[in-house]
């Protein structure tokens, strides 16, 4: 009998830059596609198309591909796409003065390709991140300007500019930057002010670009993640938000969606960084098209909310997994999670946000273990992560995240959680583990604890702070034992 060989998928990443495709561009990628005998695609964290093909399906698609405008990557991710807040203009917020001819304008002007990541978000909406990227431009209160805050590749530290950027400077400015953290100014190894501010130095030497005072400090918007999915009536119109729990859209599906908007004279479609779409200027008329379109393809809408706020890797099957198992925990026992939003971090992606982190750091153990942490006041663009427990089993995490949960709420009343003022239960240590101080990564603020080690960099448990050798780096963002702090939480 012959054996039957398993093809070997290959992951396929397109570029949407700033989070929207026209519809034209989008049928025409799908056609090809299909054609090739492949029936889904994703949506990223980072608003891009994904798919698996195999190194047949690849020969024959690459004729379009290349003939495509839109990016794409086979198995790497050297060009991350460009994160907007395009997708929440209208429906989600009424920006003073951003509007969709802003975004485009931005946008257009790239003659480059980034290959950090970049984030271009208006201040007031809470549905797509501010920090997630390596150059991050928030609106002001100041017709097209914008604030600038740099994030190096594999840190967590922000440098905020002391100047704002106006909108076409954009692009100019992500190249300065881009060469001159690429070419040497990594890791800010002097200070992340001292870095910053040489970066901006730099910049501005190197280019002319209209500058502005700030007005105020960044106000940002309290993040209260929006109701993203079914039909939602805005102006005499409709939007449609549609989340898949499988994270996984049917080709047949989407052409379905391409042909409703072609007839309904709709230009383009939006993704979303929760994976999901959102579909504008639905009008009263074609709602029935839009639900026989539902119907066909056994799409579910109004999903509860606590399944709605989660941020996962891309291709990440234990995180989904994980992340049902949570959410029938929380449905069962009717758990509020409204203004909090999970991440589950599993590799080292940095991208991963969220009020509360699920950290992996099983590393050689038997059992899944994570770490379980949560930002300041459980902001969820908040970037200092303040932890809640170690080293928990996998099975405890829904029990620990319902106590969490319970501290947050229970927090809104006494004026909040801070790294000085820590959720309860935090400075409980393991038992029959002593109470000791901790260390912490000046850069990406991961904390060594001897009692868990650092599986990351194949540290085992028991093995105090300063027994480390000289060589020891972080295994989470590789910086030198020397970059670490000591930051003994037990102590608050």
């Amino acid at each position: 009998m012959a054996k039957h060989i398993q093809p070997v998928w290959k992951r396929v990443k397109v570029n949407l830059p700033g989070g929207f495709v026209s519809i034209g561009d989008l049928r025409t990628l799908l056609e090809a596609i299909e054609s090739v005998g492949i029936h889904a695609v994703k949506i990223g964290n980072r608003q891009q198309l994904l798919f698996a093909a195999t190194a047949e399906q690849l020969d024959e698609l690459t004729y379009d591909l290349l003939n495509q405008e839109l990016l794409h990557e086979v198995v790497n991710d050297y060009y991350p796409n460009i994160v907007s807040s395009y997708v929440s203009d209208g429906i989600f917020n009424q920006s003073r003065w951003l509007r969709e001819g802003i975004y485009k304008d931005i946008l257009a002007s790239f003659e480059f390709v980034p290959k950090l990541k970049v984030n271009i978000v208006d201040a007031n909406q809470s549905l797509v991140p501010y920090y997630t990227g390596n150059l991050n431009f928030v609106s002001s209160d100041i017709g097209n300007f914008w604030h600038v805050f740099v994030r190096w590749p594999k840190a967590n530290q922000l440098f905020e500019w002391s100047s704002l950027v106006y909108s076409m400077d954009i692009a100019e400015v992500c190249r300065q930057l881009e060469k001159l953290i690429l070419q040497g100014d990594g890791l800010p190894k002097t200070g992340v002010r001292v870095r910053g501010a040489s970066l901006e130095t730099k910049v501005k030497e190197a280019v002319s670009f209209h500058s502005q005072e700030p007005g105020r400090p960044l106000v940002e918007s309290e993040f209260r993640l929006p109701y993203y999915e079914g039909f939602n009536r805005y102006e005499d119109k409709f939007w449609l938000g549609i989340y898949r729990p499988d994270e996984t859209y049917t080709v047949s599906f989407l052409l379905d969606v391409c042909d409703a908007c072609q007839t309904s004279r709709i230009g383009q479609l939006y993704t979303t960084p929760w994976r999901s779409l959102i579909i504008k200027d639905i009008r009263q008329e074609d709602r029935m098209v839009w639900d026989y379109i539902l119907d066909k393809h056994r799409v579910n809408l109004r999903h509860a909310s606590n399944e709605l706020n989660w941020q996962l890797e891309d291709w990440c099957e234990p995180a989904l997994k994980l992340k049902r198992s949570i959410v029938r925990y929380f449905d069962r026992l009717n758990i509020r999670t409204y203004r909090l939003c999970f991440g589950i971090k599993i590799g080292t992606n940095s991208g991963i946000w969220g009020s509360i982190i699920l950290k992996d750091t099983t590393g050689g153990s038997k059992e899944p273990c994570f770490d379980v942490l949560h930002t300041e006041d459980f902001n969820a663009n908040a970037r200092i992560l303040i932890p809640y427990k170690q080293g928990v089993p996998q099975q405890s995490l829904p029990h620990v995240l319902k106590q969490l949960c319970d501290n947050y709420y229970d927090s809104t009343i006494e004026g909040g959680l801070s790294s000085t003022r820590p959720a309860a239960h935090l400075s409980e240590a393991p038992e029959g583990v002593p109470t000791h101080p901790r260390f912490q990564c000046t850069h990406c603020l991961s904390i060594y604890d001897a009692a868990y080690g650092d599986a990351l960099a194949a540290v085992p448990p028991g093995l105090a702070f300063t027994d480390l050798p000289t060589d020891y780096t972080c295994g989470l963002c590789g910086a030198p034992k020397k970059d670490f702090k000591l930051w003994n939480y037990i102590s608050h």
